[in-house]
């Protein structure tokens, strides 16, 4: 199928936290290989308000040139199918011509730990990480990455998300992310739908 591709402007991010902002910003530049993408957020600082919010952020999104609008929420301990469903009826009002979910399992620190040789490189650890598994199934992985960060330093350096998950997004290897990441490879797949300009 030859569908004509759609030029996004700029994308629009409603995302939890400004770690998240940063990340995604940093993710969504390397799957399209553009470096001068423009974007805009939105923070919910936490899921509560970014739900209560959603609909208004779209609008105020749309109105500063977003044509491409992502919302961004954690799994958390929520079920996808329920989550997915409701944050798909938050955004249904949107006047942006492209919306979509993105739902992280359980969080984006999950998509990190698919990479244990990215985040030895990124800490400068003194050993991998073993990490075994899907990490999508790994339970609280920001204290999983926290814990690797610590152990496989010698309890030298310390894993802070607000300061560090925006250089972990740089380094971590996208193929490998998608390969143990369904959820992950959701948003990448969605992104190649479109074109960038």
């Amino acid at each position: 199928m030859n569908e004509k591709k759609t030029k996004i402007k700029a994308v629009g991010l409603i995302v939890e936290d400004k770690s998240d902002f940063d990340s995604f910003k940093i993710l969504i530049s390397r799957i399209t290989d553009k470096n001068n993408l423009t974007f805009k957020r939105a923070i919910g600082h936490g899921c509560g308000k970014l739900r209560r919010k959603a609909s208004s952020y779209c609008q105020n999104l749309k109105r500063k040139g977003c044509n491409l609008i992502i919302l961004v929420h954690d799994l958390d301990r929520n079920n996808f199918t329920n989550l997915e469903s409701e944050l798909n009826i938050l955004i249904s009002s949107s006047p942006a011509k492209y919306n979509f979910v993105c739902i992280p399992i359980e969080e984006i620190e999950g998509w990190f730990l698919s990479d244990p040789e990215g985040i030895k490189e990124t800490f400068k650890l003194k050993r991998k990480p073993k990490i075994n598994g899907n990490p999508e199934t790994i339970s609280s992985p920001k204290e999983q990455l926290e814990d690797y960060v610590y152990y496989c330093s010698e309890k030298s350096k310390r894993y802070l998300n607000t300061k560090h998950n925006s250089k972990l997004a740089e380094k971590i290897c996208l193929e490998k992310m998608r390969n143990k990441c369904p959820s992950f490879n959701q948003l990448f797949d969605e992104l190649k739908l479109y074109e960038f300009g």
